[in-house]
């Protein structure tokens, strides 16, 4: 069965969590680092390609890029993964920034990454211009957001559970983040999407538990209150306990990498209007 993700809409303090986060952030599981590999898998950026990453985090997509011979320029609003990374990664320019106001000199990439951030941003379309300024005439942009997977329905049943609570939250699923019209009305071009997925086997339950506690699912279970917090625990481990004892965990996974390209015929960065249109 090919399972559609589902994402709890986060507040617009995500720079806070993911600073109280950054220490467990893609420790437990190496999930986004798996999916970084994916991506530069399909962008083969050369030796030298000037990156900017934004929303990099620990740096999944940043520190595989650099491996691969990238200059590389990641950038996040949280300071505590900024620390950590340049810590982590003093080859890479490691910097401090809200990726809706890029600090950074016009026309000066050769590709922009985000890995599972354009759907986090408070207003995508401010983000998505930005870069595009950033980026030189002919330079590509490569986004990720969560997107379907094959799991056979091992994961159905948590699925139905972890809506059920979050409608509880007040924060309804998403599933539609229109990355392609923000795309279009930033002025790119020549937009495609490539689907990614990793099935990733989980030791124990708590440790799937540990995992989804490392990142942004974390915001919808404190969302709860205490209680509901407590029964969707509770209720969760059960799940993982059944699926464990029935074979194993597998963390099956998918992402949608969006990717386009600045006009090389079109050096002028100029205001668009918002997007009507779906993705």
């Amino acid at each position: 069965m090919r399972r559609r993700a589902i994402v709890v809409v986060m507040a617009d303090t995500a720079p806070a969590l993911f600073d109280r986060l950054a220490d467990r952030y893609d420790q437990v599981i190496p999930f986004f680092a798996a999916f970084a590999g994916q991506l530069l898998d399909v962008l083969g950026p050369d030796p030298g390609t000037r990156l900017l990453d934004i929303g990099s985090g620990r740096g999944a997509i940043a520190a595989a890029a650099a491996a691969r011979g990238c200059a590389v320029t990641a950038v996040d609003a949280a300071p505590r993964m900024v620390s950590l990374l340049a810590a982590a990664h003093p080859e890479i320019d490691v910097r401090l920034m809200d990726a809706h106001r890029l600090d950074l000199p016009g026309a000066c990439y050769d590709l922009a990454t985000g890995g599972f951030v354009i759907h986090l941003v408070a207003e995508p379309l401010r983000v998505l211009a930005g870069l595009r300024r950033v980026l030189r005439p002919g330079a590509s942009v490569a986004l990720t957001v969560p997107g379907p997977c094959e799991d056979n329905g091992r994961w159905n049943a948590w699925e139905t559970l972890a809506g059920q609570f979050a409608s509880r939250a007040g924060r309804p699923p998403r599933r539609d983040y229109r990355v392609a019209a923000y795309l279009r009305a930033a002025g790119f071009a020549d937009i495609r999407t490539v689907n990614l997925a990793v099935h990733l086997p989980v030791a124990s339950p708590q440790t799937c538990w540990d995992f989804h506690m490392s990142h942004g699912f974390a915001a919808g279970v404190e969302a709860l209150d205490p209680a509901d917090a407590a029964e969707f625990q509770r209720l969760a481990l059960a799940e993982l306990t059944r699926m464990h004892e029935s074979g194993g965990i597998v963390l099956d996974r998918g992402a949608v990498a969006y990717l386009a390209a600045v006009p090389a015929n079109d050096p002028h960065r100029t205001q668009h209007a918002q997007p009507t249109a779906g993705t």
